[in-house]
């Protein structure tokens, strides 16, 4: 249960990372203090079985737009951008050899 959980706090401070470089890249006015619950929100959300990828995503688009006053254009690019940005940090952490990812 432990590591379980160090790696869920280091996925939400790397995910809460991205978000924030997305929405300076967006022009979108949000604080870390801002975008760190929610990205714990999503995240909890996420872990529901089956559904909780795509609840999570709703969700994480619909706090956006609430939270920052963000357009709903700009809330779907943040998010498409964070998880391809959040992929492309773990695909380097695996191959550099700190992170091992098991299918």
């Amino acid at each position: 249960m432990g590591i379980t959980a160090i790696i869920f706090a280091l996925d939400v401070l790397l995910t809460a990372g991205c978000i924030y470089l997305a929405s300076r890249l967006a022009w979108v006015k949000a604080g870390l203090n801002v975008l760190l619950p929610i990205v714990f929100l999503v995240s909890l959300i996420s872990l529901i079985p089956t559904y909780g990828w795509l609840l999570g995503i709703v969700a994480y688009i619909y706090l956006l737009v609430r939270a920052t006053s963000a357009d709903f254009k700009d809330a779907v690019c943040i998010v498409i951008f964070t998880k391809l940005l959040s992929a492309l940090v773990l695909l380097f952490l695996s191959q550099a050899g700190v992170l091992t990812i098991t299918v």
